[in-house]
C-alpha cells in the first residue's frame, strides 16, 4: 500500500491540486442494499465523511507511515456523502499492474450496526457498460466493518480472471453485482377449515390489497365474526415474506370494543400453523363466550389486535395490526 499512496500524488503539488486530483480519481459508489429501499443511490438522506470514522486495520494500519496515513485521511474527508443506513463501495484509484488490475476502494458503513461481509461479488465495467471481469471476494478475513465507519480495501483482478482484456487506455469502473435472486414462486395461500365459500372469496380479495414487504412477516386481523355458542371467530391473515417456511406456536389476540374497553384477551397455543415461504395462510381463531367480559357484544362493535406472535426457532420482527376496516 505504501508505494501506491507514495506515487498517487506528487509531493510538489499544492493542497488544492491534491484535492482536485482526489475528485478526479473518484468513481461512482455502489450500494449493497441493506437499507431495503429501492435505488439507494438516489436517496437524498446522506451523511458526510466527517460523520464516519476512518479505520485502518491489518496491513493498512501496520505498513503506512504517518504522512501516508494523513494523506489517506485527507482522501477520506474529500469523499462525497454516503447514503444513510447503507454500506457503500466507493472505488477511488485504479492501477494496471503486471499481474492484474488493482482497485483501491473505500467500504463505508453508514448504518447503526457492525456489518460483516462474507462474500462480495464485484465486476469491472468499461465506459460503455461491458463487463470484462467478475470476481467474488472472500471478505471473512477482512472482518466486520464498524457502524458509522469507513475502511480502505484493495481488490485485485488478475488478468487470467478477465473475460476480455480491454485496451490499456480504456478506464474500468468497479461495481457491486447483487446476487441473483431466484424468482419467488406464486404466492401459496391455504385456508383454515370452517370458512364458507363466500368468506373465502371475500378474504382472497383482501390479499392483494395488503401485500407484505419482502423479508418481513406480517399478521393482520381480517374480520371478526359471530362464533359458536355466543363466542367470536377472529380471522387472521399470516403472510410470510421470508424464503423459508415458518411455524407459529403461540398467537395472542386482544379484543376491544369501540370505546377501547377490553372484551377478551386470549392466548392461543397451536400446532401445525405453518406458513410456506413467500406464502400466506388464513386462520380462524374461535374465542369462547366464557372468556369474554361482555358476551353480549356484537362482532361489528369489536376490534382485534395481535401484539406479538411467536414462531418456532425463528427470530425476526413481526409486523401486526388490528382489524382491517
Amino acid at each position: 500500500m505504501s508505494w501506491l499512496l507514495e506515487n498517487l500524488f506528487g509531493s510538489k503539488e499544492s493542497l488544492e491540486q491534491v484535492r482536485e486530483d482526489i475528485h478526479e480519481h473518484l468513481h461512482k459508489e455502489s450500494y449493497i442494499g441493506i437499507s431495503g429501499i429501492d435505488n439507494p443511490e438516489q436517496s437524498a438522506t446522506r451523511v458526510t465523511p466527517a460523520d464516519l470514522e476512518l479505520n485502518l486495520f491489518g496491513p493498512w494500519g501496520q505498513n503506512l507511515e504517518e504522512v501516508e496515513t494523513e494523506l489517506l485521511q485527507l482522501i477520506h474527508d474529500e469523499l462525497p456523502p454516503v447514503v444513510r443506513d447503507e454500506v457503500g463501495i466507493l472505488p477511488f484509484f485504479t492501477n494496471t499492474l503486471a499481474d492484474g488490475y488493482l482497485v483501491l476502494t473505500f467500504i463505508r458503513n453508514a448504518s447503526s450496526r457492525d456489518i460483516l461481509l462474507n462474500q462480495l461479488p464485484l465486476a469491472l465495467v468499461t465506459p460503455d457498460g461491458e463487463v470484462v471481469a467478475r470476481k467474488t471476494f472472500d471478505m471473512i478475513a477482512f472482518g466486520p466493518i464498524a457502524d458509522m465507519s469507513s475502511r480502505p480495501c484493495e481488490f485485485m483482478f488478475r488478468w487470467n480472471e478477465f473475460d476480455r482484456i480491454p485496451e490499456e487506455e480504456v478506464p474500468l469502473s468497479l461495481v457491486y453485482v447483487p446476487p441473483v435472486q431466484q424468482k419467488a414462486a406464486p404466492e401459496k395461500v391455504t385456508h383454515e377449515e370452517g370458512l364458507s365459500v363466500e368468506e373465502e372469496s371475500k378474504y382472497q380479495q383482501l390479499l392483494g390489497d395488503h401485500p407484505v414487504a419482502e423479508g418481513q412477516v406480517d399478521l393482520k386481523v381480517l374480520d371478526i365474526l359471530a362464533g359458536a355458542d355466543g363466542g367470536l371467530k377472529v380471522i387472521v391473515l399470516f403472510r410470510n415474506g421470508l424464503d423459508r417456511r415458518l411455524e407459529f406456536t403461540e398467537v395472542p389476540i386482544l379484543i376491544r370494543d369501540k370505546q377501547g374497553t377490553e372484551v377478551a384477551t386470549v392466548q392461543f397455543g397451536i400446532k401445525n400453523l405453518q406458513v410456506e415461504a413467500n406464502g400466506s395462510r388464513i386462520w380462524a381463531f374461535s374465542v369462547p363466550a366464557d372468556s369474554m367480559k361482555n358476551p353480549d357484544i356484537e362482532p361489528n362493535d369489536c376490534t382485534a389486535f395481535i401484539p406479538e406472535a411467536k414462531p418456532e426457532r425463528e427470530t425476526f420482527t413481526i409486523r401486526s395490526s388490528g382489524l382491517i376496516q
